[in-house]
């Protein structure tokens, strides 16, 4: 048995002082008044990420800032393949650093230097020894790999020798479909344990083809297995989902038997209220990515709207964070930012999204009941210094306000995670981050050797990549 003592312990219900919680195991056995001093901090639950990538290394460190999503994707390949455990155990570490007890690993771009479900295992190793809880997407894509559509006009844009190293890099052949879901059972019979669930994770409709989408219908609905994708991230996106769907993208998913409360669709910036209300009655939970959809361009997504039309909403980072560094403090701050309304008009409120960052993204990773600050939740506790925060100190402001106006991973104290002390005094136990960084950074180094070529093509790739969307939208 363990306790923290408490000045603060917040959560969506409200604030109380002064309070002892006591940890048995991995849950919160008992809340009561201290009866000792207090810690001058706030208790709260820790964040559940519910939609990731855990990317090894920033995004911009290979020439991806300020790139919208259909060409900050192809900058990715620039890195090389590196080990799973050390390209994952970085990402983690910082998740753990920016409050995140839980996250989606929705694992789109996998070293391939072992089979997948030994991949996986190394990537489940990382995350127990940082001590997060993950949920393990495996990545199903049977189509469009360099653009929406036929990439025979953007090929023809480009000279002989930079069409070759686009197609090797980009145009390589796919797996069946049965053969791209057994791998999901066999990484599953590997890894998945209370710590860990495994989910079918096709990219998104773009990416996958019809019958790709009904035989994950059919799946999901036999094992009972989760399935996370992306819809709707960005307006390219939307009209291609428009000319092949005229009937409509999310009607047609809802006749095949993809809606359903095991379904998370990640971002939904250009989603119509119709589509959010089939996805309300469905039980599907949205996972929105504020800073990513802006890092990448694509806009601002109606969480509001989603709120109010009773969707399930929850918060993601996406691996694209405002300042790259995974910061759950800092993200949450930014929902509320954008989604709060504007002069005397209310949208959400800040309780409101600590609902959705710190609640309803539990249920989308299979984590145990938690989220509030309650006898039998998981003990799964953020531990914010309340005192570094109201630095420097004038009146007494309440402590949600102070969370919503300045708190960064900074001013993390601690974190546990299943009743085990992940971080203390904001510091992680028992991995080095900052060798992890390194290690990291000298393998991509190593490797840029092996992506000149790739290097030299990219540019002509990106100014045809964008005159194709731009003659499919009317401007870009």
């Amino acid at each position: 048995m363990s306790s923290i003592i408490a000045a603060h312990a917040l959560d969506a219900g409200g604030c109380r002082r002064d309070i002892a919680i006591e940890i048995e195991g991995e849950t919160i056995a008992r809340i009561h008044p201290a009866t000792a001093p207090a810690d001058d901090v706030i208790v709260m639950p820790a964040f559940a990420n519910a939609h990731d990538h855990a990317r090894p290394m920033p995004p911009s460190a290979v020439g991806a800032f300020g790139k919208p999503l259909e060409l900050w994707l192809n900058r990715l390949a620039m890195f090389t393949a590196v080990d799973p455990y050390l390209a994952t155990l970085a990402p983690f570490a910082r998740a753990a650093l920016g409050g995140q007890a839980a996250a989606m690993v929705h694992h789109t771009r996998p070293m391939g230097l072992t089979d997948l479900p030994t991949e996986a295992a190394e990537i489940a190793r990382a995350a127990k020894d940082v001590g997060l809880r993950i949920a393990f997407g495996v990545a199903l894509r049977d189509q469009n790999p360099l653009v929406y559509g036929d990439p025979a006009p953007v090929l023809a844009d480009l000279d002989p020798v930079t069409r070759a190293e686009i197609e090797g890099h980009f145009l390589g052949p796919m797996k069946p479909i049965a053969e791209q879901i057994a791998v999901v059972d066999a990484v599953a019979e590997r890894i998945a344990s209370p710590m860990v669930d495994v989910q079918y994770a096709p990219n998104g409709p773009q990416w996958c083809s019809k019958a790709m989408w009904e035989a994950l219908a059919e799946a999901s609905a036999r094992t009972g297995r989760r399935i996370t994708t992306h819809l709707f991230e960005t307006r390219y996106q939307r009209a291609w989902a428009d000319r092949n769907f005229p009937q409509g993208l999310v009607r047609w998913l809802k006749d095949i038997g993809i809606l359903s409360p095991r379904l998370t669709v990640a971002h939904c910036v250009w989603i119509r209220p119709d589509e959010l209300d089939l996805l309300a009655e469905a039980g599907c939970t949205i996972a929105t990515n504020p800073s990513s959809n802006l890092m990448l361009r694509s806009g601002i997504a109606p969480v509001a709207d989603m709120v109010r039309r009773g969707c399930t909403v929850a918060m993601g980072l996406d691996g694209q964070t405002f300042d790259e560094d995974d910061d759950a403090l800092r993200e949450a701050r930014l929902l509320w930012s954008l989604q709060a309304g504007w002069g005397f008009d209310t949208e959400l409120t800040p309780a409101q999204v600590l609902t959705l960052a710190l609640e309803n993204g539990r249920p989308a990773l299979r984590a145990p009941a938690g989220g509030r600050l309650a006898e039998g939740a998981a003990a799964d506790l953020l531990i914010v210094d309340r005192a570094a925060l109201e630095e420097p100190p004038v009146d007494e402001v309440a402590p949600i306000e102070l969370l919503f106006a300045r708190a960064t991973r900074r001013h993390v104290k601690g974190l546990i995670i299943a009743g085990r002390t992940v971080v203390r005094d904001g510091r992680l136990l028992g991995v080095d981050l900052e060798a992890a960084h390194k290690e990291l950074a000298a393998a991509y180094r190593a490797g840029l050797a092996q992506r000149s070529g790739l290097r030299a093509a990219l540019p002509a790739l990106e100014a045809s990549v964008a005159r194709y969307y731009g003659a499919r939208l009317g401007c870009c």
